[in-house]
């Protein structure tokens, strides 16, 4: 017969177990919704980018051959239209290569998201692992089965720590035009 104390370990290892994994599949999910919502606005930008870089390189290209056909002349308003698209090629080049910086984002994040499952993967094989060690026919003692609780609580509740602690909860950025981007 169980002793109370072997209950209470037992109670708290499954609440243990429980609420840390909750919590880092929690973080899982806020980690994924985050990567799908920058990786639709990088999508989104990058499309919207090179369909302006493309209007901007037509529009210049018609002036050009506008000049190289002899139909016009070189005038400063030609000139100033030229240098007008010519800015905005490369603002257009600069936005695209703002929305490919949002990889490196995406990237992390997934990563991270990696580093929560194994560990999340790692703190349940200690519970599997232990409690192949809980077999009544070995003929165990209460307080055997007690200390082998109370170390696998302890074991769970340092690896829900470090998995905890060892990863960052930064990358705040979620919409590509708010400015700054925090990384870690």
């Amino acid at each position: 017969m169980p002793t109370q104390t072997m209950l209470q370990e037992l109670k708290r290892l499954l609440l243990d177990t429980a609420s840390g994994g909750s919590r880092q599949l929690t973080e899982v999910e806020s980690d994924l919704v985050q990567t799908n919502i920058l990786l639709g606005e990088a999508i989104g930008k990058l499309g919207g980018s090179f369909m302006d870089l493309h209007r901007s390189v037509q529009a210049q290209q018609q002036i050009l051959e506008g000049l190289m056909n002899g139909g016009e002349t070189l005038t400063a308003e030609s000139i100033e239209k030229l240098k007008q698209t010519q800015s905005a090629v490369s603002q257009h080049v600069n936005a695209a290569v703002t929305g490919l910086q949002f990889q490196d984002m995406t990237s992390q994040l997934l990563e991270r998201i990696v580093r929560r499952v194994i560990g999340l993967r790692e703190a349940l094989g200690v519970l599997s692992a232990n409690s192949f060690e809980i077999l009544p026919e070995q003929g165990q003692t209460d307080q055997e089965l007690e200390n082998l609780l109370a170390n696998t609580v302890n074991s769970m509740e340092e690896r829900l720590t470090m998995l905890e602690h060892g990863l960052w909860k930064a990358v705040r950025q979620t919409r590509m035009e708010s400015g700054d981007i925090e990384l870690f």
